[in-house]
């Protein structure tokens, strides 16, 4: 059984350690989950944990990743995209012109950086468009790089922008290089 008196301590630890402040999530969902990973790593405290994941990176890197909640696909929420692409993109060029470099935090697998890439493509030379696209997990990082989507993740971009931004590999999806060239991700905690 895993002793629970010190989590206060443990989210200090990980707020030190990590820069990842626990108090901001649900702790009885957090709890349960970071328990489950620490039984799964067959240490017996928090104490003991922290002593793990500081010492082995590999470990660390797992815990930073369970962590993360990596849900994502491309437009998601449509209702927002045109709100963005009919009243927000106009506003940033009238204000800022066609140079556009936008930043899009907690990217996860690249589908929300891309689909700012292709939105903005309606209004602006690609060339003119730059995203940073940052995420606290490199495995998803190296996911979003490698620009390769299931059916599933772009079932709601529009139809105009699929035949033109992606190729069918197999039963998958993969984005173009010139929406790729448009995206530099980087590794960042927020």
């Amino acid at each position: 059984m895993l002793e629970t008196d010190n989590y206060e301590k443990f989210k200090k630890d990980i707020l030190q350690l990590a820069g990842i402040d626990l108090n901001s999530y649900k702790e009885k969902q957090m709890r349960r989950r970071i328990n489950t990973l620490i039984t799964k790593n067959n240490v017996k405290t928090y104490n003991d944990y922290v002593a793990l994941i500081k010492k082995d990176k590999e470990k660390f890197d797992q815990f930073i990743n369970f962590l993360t909640i990596n849900v994502s696909e491309f437009y998601r929420n449509p209702d927002q995209w045109k709100i963005l692409e009919g009243q927000v993109f106009p506003e940033l060029i009238k204000k800022f012109g066609k140079n556009l470099k936008i930043w899009s935090a907690a990217c996860s697998t690249g589908d929300e950086p891309y689909s700012l890439v292709m939105a903005l493509s309606r209004q602006v030379p690609l060339a003119n468009i730059k995203i940073i696209a940052t995420d606290i997990d490199n495995q998803v990082l190296d996911t979003a790089r490698m620009g390769l989507y299931n059916e599933k993740s772009i079932a709601s971009v529009p139809d105009d922008l699929k035949k033109k931004y992606f190729t069918k590999v197999g039963s998958s999806y993969q984005i173009s290089d010139e929406i790729k060239r448009r995206v530099e991700f980087k590794e960042h905690n927020l």
